[in-house]
């Protein structure tokens, strides 16, 4: 039986003879080491050579007297309203408060059922306030007061606010 040998399949690229492209020998590399040392010499140049301030050396010579010094006079005020404030008397005007000629009173509900008028009394004293249910025709209107003054009125409308109550409106006491 004959024998058959198999050939490999050739490479892409390559040749018969060989590869052709040269390779090149990578030696020192002499330029990069020279510009090494002249940036090395440039700097060292800059940092050595290049001349400084001199240093000022303080004298060191201190007289060993003590001259004890004294204070100037103290200089005479140019201005005398200091004397003047002393002496002035200021009058002030106080407006007279004017006080309300009629009370206040809050209302805080308007309802046709009695029943729904009690009920938010009772909210009502629950924050600890007093109220009344008054009626007028047909209406039942929560009412709280009468308060001297506008400012005993709001400060209760803002604990009634805090309590979710809200709605209720000042007025002059009727």
């Amino acid at each position: 039986m004959p024998r058959v040998t198999r050939r490999k399949p050739a490479k892409r690229g390559a040749t018969k003879r060989g590869n052709t492209r040269k390779q090149t020998k990578q030696g020192f590399p002499y330029i990069a080491c020279f510009i090494a040392i002249l940036l090395i010499a440039f700097i060292s140049y800059f940092v050595f050579a290049v001349d400084k301030p001199p240093v000022v050396q303080k004298q060191t010579t201190k007289s060993t007297a003590k001259t004890e010094e004294t204070l100037p006079e103290m200089p005479q005020p140019k201005w005398d309203y200091v004397d003047i404030l002393k002496t002035k008397e200021v009058k002030v005007d106080i407006p007279v408060e004017e006080k309300p000629t009629r009370p206040y009173q809050m209302q805080c509900g308007s309802f046709r059922n009695q029943s729904d008028a009690e009920s938010l009394k009772a909210k009502i004293a629950f924050q600890g306030l007093n109220s009344i249910v008054k009626k007028t025709g047909n209406w039942y209107r929560v009412i709280l007061g009468p308060y001297e003054r506008k400012r005993l009125a709001e400060k209760q409308r803002h604990q009634l606010q805090r309590a979710k109550i809200n709605g209720c409106q000042i007025w002059f006491w009727r």
